[in-house]
């Protein structure tokens, strides 16, 4: 309901399932981060983060580093960490 109040129409959700292998990673972000970060660069700051905390922290640094012009919100899980 919130997300349709939001938007100003009803809205479908997609849901798919995937396999995850112990160190992947899943990421859920506004388009604040992909204006300004391509997949490769994104992919890269996810491979070097040492954490979900980190990689969250990396890709926001990334994004303002690029310049930032909208808001950026970035939720990063990582399977298999504690």
């Amino acid at each position: 309901q919130v997300l349709s109040s939001a938007v100003g129409k009803e809205i479908e959700p997609v849901t798919s399932k995937v396999s995850l292998e112990p160190a992947d990673s899943l990421m859920l972000c506004t388009d604040g981060l992909t204006k300004h970060l391509s997949r490769p660069e994104i992919a890269a700051h996810l491979e070097v983060a040492t954490s979900a905390e980190a990689a969250c922290r990396g890709l926001v640094e990334g994004t303002l580093d690029a310049g930032g012009s909208d808001n950026v919100t970035v939720v990063v899980a990582r399977f298999g960490e504690a």
